[in-house]
């Protein structure tokens, strides 16, 4: 079964392309990825959010449950070992999701 998200407009202001599809040759922690994505568990749909460090295609962080929002991702970045200062560039796509902050 496919997952349906919904089409709202957020995200779309212009930010410049540092990672410019350059994936190759990085040093460690200056490119962290995520994404997230969702699969389907006992008939509900649940979400998982991962970062990926580009230099050696590593998890470095990650966390699932049952809700897509700000905690799921903040709780990837608990995960991390080290100081989240290490990280010199994060990229995301941004997808279609509604900005919420966690204190």
């Amino acid at each position: 079964k496919q997952h349906k998200p919904k089409n709202t407009c957020v995200n779309e202001e212009a930010v410049p392309n540092k990672v410019n599809r350059e994936f190759n040759e990085r040093n460690s922690r200056e490119v962290v990825v995520s994404d997230l994505t969702y699969v389907r568990v006992a008939n509900t749909w649940h979400y998982i959010c991962l970062l990926l460090d580009l230099s050696n295609r590593e998890i470095i962080g990650y966390s699932a449950g049952a809700h897509k929002d700000a905690l799921l991702v903040k709780q990837a970045f608990n995960r991390i070992d080290g100081p989240l200062s290490a990280i010199e560039i994060f990229h995301t796509d941004r997808g279609s999701e509604v900005r919420q902050e966690v204190a």
